[in-house]
């Protein structure tokens, strides 16, 4: 099997629309996981997606987007530990800026555990 398709994050595996935004907000669940708030709402696709807000709360444009490297690379090491086919919203908070990858992971799966229930 080519690594460089098992590694990959496509279109089909992100949330891109506003109205998906909306939608996950106003009907789905909400956990405060301490550096982050993770929406989730059951989707019928098949398969997860992962949406991202980062603001400029968070720090520079160089943090935000390293802070949204870190949840990508969670998500995509992690979609087989995630039960169901949801979509997840990460809202990451200042305490993500200065965090290491393994505590936000752990944190990241407990909470996706607790929306899945």
């Amino acid at each position: 099997m080519d690594r460089k398709a098992d590694e990959s994050f496509p279109r089909c595996r992100r949330i891109v629309r506003g109205s998906d935004y909306r939608a996950i907000y106003d009907k789905g669940w909400r956990v405060d996981a301490g550096r982050f708030v993770l929406f989730g709402r059951p989707n019928q696709l098949g398969h997860h997606r992962l949406g991202l807000t980062v603001s400029r709360k968070v720090g520079g444009a160089v943090v935000r987007n390293r802070v949204k490297r870190l949840f990508r690379e969670i998500f995509r090491r992690s979609v087989a530990d995630i039960p169901c086919q949801y979509d997840l919203v990460v809202n990451a908070k200042r305490e993500c800026a200065t965090a290491a990858y393994a505590a936000l992971r752990e944190e990241f799966l407990a909470a996706a555990r607790k929306i899945c229930r």
